[in-house]
């Protein structure tokens, strides 16, 4: 009896872990270019004492120690980094060693609206991609009224979506990954 139940555990246990690694959303790349009102962490290597973190400005600048203001927005951390270290050899350091990091990424948002049990904004997160379905159960997933099919829009262009179809894909490459910006509606069945 103790038997059976220590293998039923450990059977449950493993199924457990297996859906929970293959139903893992896919990762965005660490190289997520820095935007304006980023949260950056800087460090000179060696150097103690100097400010660690950084807030890009609208404009997409940092005041940075014996260089000024520096443009970082549009750069990845490697660049930004490598574009301190040689402004900072110009004139202070002798082969400097800079450190940067993302430590809060400012907020995206996309909308979703119709028949969502929580319609309005949601935010976008820079670590992990969302999609439509994604968006649809963070939403508070949809009414009992809500038609099977989902109108998108990116960049003014509208397309229409089947739920159902969706649901279906599971080709990552084939999947509609959400931008700021984008809206969904979910329109209400006709009866």
């Amino acid at each position: 009896m103790k038997t059976r139940f220590g293998s039923l555990w450990l059977a449950l246990t493993l199924a457990v872990a297996v859906s929970a690694q293959s139903s893992a959303p896919p990762e965005v790349s660490e190289d997520r270019p820095i935007a304006p009102q980023d949260l950056l962490g800087i460090v000179i290597v060696g150097e103690a004492g100097l400010p660690t973190d950084y807030r890009v400005s609208a404009s997409g600048e940092i005041q940075f120690p014996f260089i000024g203001i520096v443009k970082v927005s549009g750069l990845t951390p490697r660049e930004a980094a490598r574009k301190l270290e040689q402004e900072l050899s110009k004139d202070y350091f002798v082969k400097p060693e800079v450190l940067v990091t993302v430590k809060e990424y400012r907020l995206d948002y996309v909308i979703v609206i119709g028949q969502v049990n929580r319609p309005g904004n949601l935010p976008l997160s820079p670590e992990q991609r969302m999609d439509i379905l994604d968006a649809i159960a963070r939403a508070g997933g949809l009414t009992r009224l809500a038609k099977n099919e989902v109108e998108f829009t990116r960049d003014g262009k509208r397309e229409k979506f089947s739920l159902d179809r969706l649901k279906k894909e599971s080709d990552p490459a084939k999947k509609i990954w959400l931008r700021p910006g984008d809206i969904l509606e979910v329109k209400e069945a006709v009866f």
